[in-house]
């Protein structure tokens, strides 16, 4: 029930019955139950349609067990006194204690014609219309808790629940997020701070919590990565070897179903498009697959390649590849100095959302022209820098933790490499937070010498 306010002022008539109340319900909020039913029952015995007397006691032989007596009692306290919305909302709480669905769903609503500016109370109609597969109209009452009290965490968490058992991530996401950055946020997971306030967009919040978190651990590559992406501050050329593996070695096991159903990954797919752009698939290629991840683009490969090596620093990840059946070697190494150390010896090379981990790309496509043939082909896709960006040198790390590129400094570093473009597309590449991510698919073939 909720705390009762004081007994007003009494007149001579009603003195001694106030006082008798306000002794009753000071001793049932002590939990001296006895002693508080004996008072009201008394006053009943004088006044039998007592509002104060009739509601309090309605909630006594609630709690006793006395359901049936309970309700009657409280509705008739509801009636004798019908502009009192915290009577209604107690009614409401008693009958959705008792499965009384469709009476209590009446009970919130008389209380909200009285007080519509009470959140906990449409929280409580909302509550209640979920239990009646009302989903619209639970969303709607949740929907307004949250226009009057925008940090309500019961509300909140509704949302996220609605949206999650529809299928709907990143609207799960969202009020999920909203409800876990509030205080208190001690003993919260500091990664899971940043990265809910960086889906909130409060991107100065997330660098404190990533800040907070390296300080407690000073070796986490991640913490120090994904500082560097909230912040823009100390910010590296590209991902540091160690955080691409303790990041993708963490997440192998829901690698593929994260990125295919919760944000609509179309990498690979775009991999096997530009292959169709070039060639007709008859096995012929030669081809290595860097940063190949858990093997998604090995389907699409498959058909144009008699032989596909796959690269990939996370040994998690290429433990999933291989069980694909597409690859005929699989290697952990930095792919860098994998292909450094396998010059000329590929007609394809494949990058599905490799290059988001490298801001400078000259190093990563001279290696890459190295290991190709003449002729050879290179088919990669980039994120793609946006007006939003501060990119002046042609690429910058987002706040995701990922590198995004622009169409000229791709251009310029593929041709001082010997790379002719072939075709290049914008492209989406994922969604995240409700919004398209921006990309571009490029093929490029291998006509010159690389440069030294």
């Amino acid at each position: 029930m909720q705390s009762p306010q004081p007994l007003q002022s009494p007149t001579d008539d009603n003195t001694t019955q106030l006082a008798q109340l306000q002794q009753a319900i000071d001793a049932h909020m002590a939990g001296r139950l006895d002693e508080a039913a004996a008072i009201y029952e008394a006053v009943l015995e004088d006044d039998p349609i007592q509002p104060v007397a009739l509601h309090y006691y309605g909630i006594w032989l609630h709690q006793a067990g006395h359901h049936d007596e309970a309700v009657e009692k409280l509705m008739l306290s509801c009636a004798l006194e019908s502009d009192n919305a915290g009577w209604q909302n107690d009614l409401g709480n008693v009958l959705f204690a008792l499965g009384r669905m469709e009476d209590a769903e009446q009970a919130y609503a008389d209380a909200l014609a009285i007080t519509p500016q009470d959140h906990t109370i449409w929280n409580n109609l909302g509550a209640t219309q979920l239990q009646l597969q009302k989903t619209a109209e639970a969303t709607d009452a949740f929907r307004r808790a949250l226009d009057i009290d925008a940090d309500f965490v019961p509300a909140l968490l509704h949302l996220g629940s609605i949206f999650d058992a529809a299928g709907d991530k990143m609207q799960a996401s969202h009020y999920q997020c909203r409800a876990y950055v509030l205080p208190p946020l001690e003993g919260k997971s500091k990664e899971m701070l940043g990265i809910s306030f960086y889906f909130l967009g409060r991107l100065p919040e997330a660098a404190e919590a990533y800040r907070a978190w390296l300080a407690e651990e000073p070796d986490n590559p991640v913490a120090a990565h994904m500082l560097a992406a909230c912040s823009q501050a100390d910010v590296p050329e590209r991902a540091s070897d160690r955080y691409i593996e303790f990041h993708f070695d963490r997440y192998a096991d829901t690698f593929e179903s994260n990125l295919l159903e919760s944000l609509g990954y179309r990498g690979p797919r775009l991999i096997g498009e530009g292959l169709g752009l070039v060639a007709q698939p008859a096995r012929q290629f030669e081809a290595i697959d860097i940063g190949c991840g858990t093997g998604l683009c090995g389907h699409y490969m498959a058909p144009f390649s008699h032989r596909i090596t796959g690269v990939d620093l996370a040994a998690k990840m290429l433990a999933k590849a291989a069980a694909t059946g597409h690859y005929g070697q699989l290697e952990k190494a930095e792919i860098g100095d994998y292909l450094s150390r396998n010059p000329s010896s590929c007609d394809l090379v494949t990058a599905a959302d490799t290059m988001i981990y490298f801001g400078d790309l000259a190093g990563v496509f001279r290696n890459v022209a190295g290991a190709l043939r003449r002729d050879g082909y290179f088919i990669f896709t980039v994120e793609a820098v946006t007006p939003q960006d501060a990119a002046p040198s042609g690429f910058c790390l987002h706040a995701s933790g990922r590198y995004r590129h622009s169409r000229d400094y791709v251009h310029l570093h593929l041709k001082n490499n010997g790379m002719e473009v072939v075709h290049d597309s914008e492209q989406v590449l994922r969604e995240e937070i409700r919004q398209s991510v921006a990309g571009m698919l490029f093929v490029a073939r291998r006509t010159e010498q690389a440069a030294a």
